[in-house]
């Protein structure tokens, strides 16, 4: 009898306990609170003064969803407050964000607003230093799907000035040195576009008042870079170049990597070196074709390029999005003062369907395309060169078929290159239809996911003039199936594929290592 009330008794207690977090839950939902604006912005060592911009801080905070001297549940704050850590911190100039809710005891404005928000800021300092080593992600992924080609290690150095302004600004001075002595110099300054005008004009206000105002960047780089195409090519391609950009983000080394839809405007200039494969044995002679020989020297290229990202904002998941819509695009014009004239523009969409709840069983289709067209300006300009042409293929585009393994190609090629080297396309599609079915136990836990698909695509011309059966003649095609996890660094997948159309010069491999932001 005493084991039998000792279980009713904890029966009770446990129903007890759970209907008053049931009441808490409640309490806490419809709870709502003011807080007096501005927030306060203060040091996490207090003996050191703030250096970041209070209003900036305010500004940030009222862009994240924190209205200030209105009701707002608590759900409500603790959503904005996580947005604006994750926002502060992702700028780099922090050690850690606090958000904290304080009774406000200015005697003034206590009776209406008795709350008050403080900003606990732990700023780095003024400059930090790395000097490390990895490898080079140009090429990476064709490394990992070449069993000859190694990825190139680098040794690099760099410097950063965080915040110096106190509006969350970055300057940033790296030099690198890959195992082939190839050397690469880069300077950058990003601040926000407001700063660059000043907070106090009528622009600098008006985009203050914007929704993402204080978000929108203006950057500027100067960079010295050789690009390595050697594997696929038989060339390098020696670059100089600066560069502004305004975007709605700031601090991006690529687009694809901003969290959330993205937009941006890059201007500019670059002097550009084509540098055919040097011979092994004869120093003096090419190991490339005669067309990669033919396009070797110099050019410069003057550009404008607008690009707009959703980066997975409208899918429930961004590396193994099961439901959603995603979408890419982007458009490029050069001309003079450059020697190059072009006019490109490339995009794609994918859209996501679960079929059982929970996204165990899913539905994708993706599809890209781009299309190149040359414009001489009445003669001033001579045409794209081949660094400026699509290329296709590659794991996260094309399974069962390399890095630019599919599309024109030479007669012959160097010596890496033995089946032609690849010279690029003006127009190009791809699309893949999978299903992905997400496993039960531990692979499941760690966001696993295990796939089927079906690819198609070709890369076309370098001519004018491309008639549309010529792009159902030259369509590719692949069936495989594969699997995929989401890391910190992003989705990465391994790939089993049947090429089932393929051209006999085509660069094709069965099983693939592919990593990239989205589902390809």
């Amino acid at each position: 009898m005493d084991n039998i009330q000792q279980q009713v008794n904890s029966a009770l207690e446990e129903r007890a306990r759970q209907q008053h977090e049931r009441q808490w839950a409640q309490f806490v939902d419809k709870y709502s609170l003011s807080v007096l604006y501005p927030a306060k912005v203060l040091p996490k060592d207090k003996s050191r003064k703030i250096k970041t911009d209070k209003d900036l801080i305010n500004a940030r905070l009222l862009e994240n969803g924190l209205l200030f001297e209105d009701l707002q549940t608590l759900p409500q704050i603790q959503v904005g407050v996580a947005q604006v850590v994750d926002n502060l911190q992702r700028t780099g100039c922090f050690h850690s964000v606090q958000l904290q809710i304080a009774t406000n005891e200015d005697p003034e404005t206590s009776v209406e607003y008795p709350h008050e928000l403080e900003v606990i800021l732990d700023e780095k300092n003024w400059y930090s230093l790395y000097i490390g080593g990895g490898f080079k992600h140009e090429g990476f992924e064709e490394s990992l799907n070449n069993g000859t080609k190694l990825p190139k290690a680098q040794f690099e150095v760099s410097a950063t000035l965080p915040n110096l302004t106190g509006y969350l600004d970055s300057t940033l001075l790296r030099y690198t040195v890959d195992q082939t002595s190839t050397s690469s110099v880069m300077l950058s300054h990003e601040r926000p576009l407001y700063a660059w005008l000043g907070d106090t004009s009528a622009l600098g206000e008006y985009l203050l008042a914007l929704p993402k105002g204080s978000q929108y960047s203006f950057g500027i780089r100067a960079v010295l870079d050789t690009v390595d195409y050697e594997w696929t090519r038989s060339y390098k391609e020696y670059m100089r170049y600066i560069s502004c950009r305004v975007d709605n983000s700031g601090r991006v080394q690529r687009p694809d990597m901003v969290p959330g839809y993205y937009w941006g405007i890059d201007w500019a200039l670059s002097l550009r070196d084509i540098i055919p494969r040097k011979h092994a044995t004869m120093p003096y002679s090419a190991d490339a074709s005669a067309e990669i020989v033919a396009s070797s020297g110099t050019s410069l290229k003057h550009s404008l390029t607008w690009e707009a990202r959703a980066n997975g904002a409208s899918c429930d998941d961004r590396l193994q999005p099961t439901a959603g819509l995603d979408w890419y695009s982007k458009m490029e014009l050069a001309g003079p003062p450059g020697d190059v004239g072009y006019a490109k523009a490339q995009g794609g969409a994918a859209i996501h369907f679960p079929l059982i709840r929970n996204g165990l069983l899913a539905l994708h289709g993706t599809c890209s395309g781009g299309y190149l067209k040359p414009i001489s300006y009445g003669g001033v300009c001579k045409p794209a060169t081949i660094g400026d042409r699509f290329f296709v293929g590659g794991p996260m585009q094309l399974r069962g078929f390399l890095p630019a393994g599919i599309g024109p190609r030479t007669r012959s090629g160097g010596s890496t290159s033995p089946g032609g080297d690849s010279i690029g396309g003006t127009l190009f599609y791809t699309a893949c239809l999978a299903a992905s079915v997400s496993p039960p136990g531990i692979l499941r836990d760690y966001g696993i996911r295990l796939f089927g698909f079906a690819n198609a695509g070709t890369l076309v011309g370098t001519t004018e003039g491309i008639p549309l059966q010529s792009i159902i003649k030259s369509t590719r095609s692949s069936v495989g199936a594969g699997v995929a996890a989401s890391t910190p660094m992003g989705r990465m997948e391994v790939t089993y594929a049947w090429p089932i159309r393929y051209g006999p010069r085509d660069a094709r491999r069965n099983l693939q290592f592919g990593f990239g932001f989205h589902f390809g």
